[in-house]
């Protein structure tokens, strides 16, 4: 299955630059990623208002259904890899109902590529 991911930054440009190995997605329901990702899928990476310009390969994911100590744990152990200092409102998450991560192998830039306005939504999964 293929994947694209919209990130904003400074989110994108880490994952471009290794600094960010861990993708993260937090949501009140189960929307896409959670359960719709597994290892090996391929997922294009799309800057917000701009056209798919890398892309990258599911190498681990787990899900997760939360509680507030479950989201700080996964802040203390995988924070680094996932940029939780960036965001601009951690606390957010501790409102958050599932979470999604997917570790990212051999990111790669590529020529920029068009796709469908995504309407808001994060991630759209594309059906081989």
């Amino acid at each position: 299955m293929q994947h694209i991911a919209i990130l904003r930054q400074p989110f994108f440009n880490m994952v471009l630059s290794g600094e960010k190995t861990i993708e993260s997605r937090w949501a009140m329901k189960k929307v896409a990623p959670y359960d719709k990702i597994k290892a090996g899928d391929i997922i294009w990476l799309k800057e917000t208002g701009k056209d798919v310009t890398a892309k990258s390969i599911a190498d681990k994911v787990k899900f997760y259904e939360l509680t507030p100590d479950l989201v700080e744990d996964i802040r203390i152990k995988y924070g680094k890899e996932i940029g939780t200092d960036k965001f601009e409102n951690w606390e957010s998450t501790l409102n958050k109902k599932y979470c999604t991560l997917i570790w990212l192998k051999n990111v790669e830039k590529i020529p920029p590529k068009k796709v469908k306005r995504s309407n808001g939504a994060g991630w759209l999964v594309i059906n081989d």
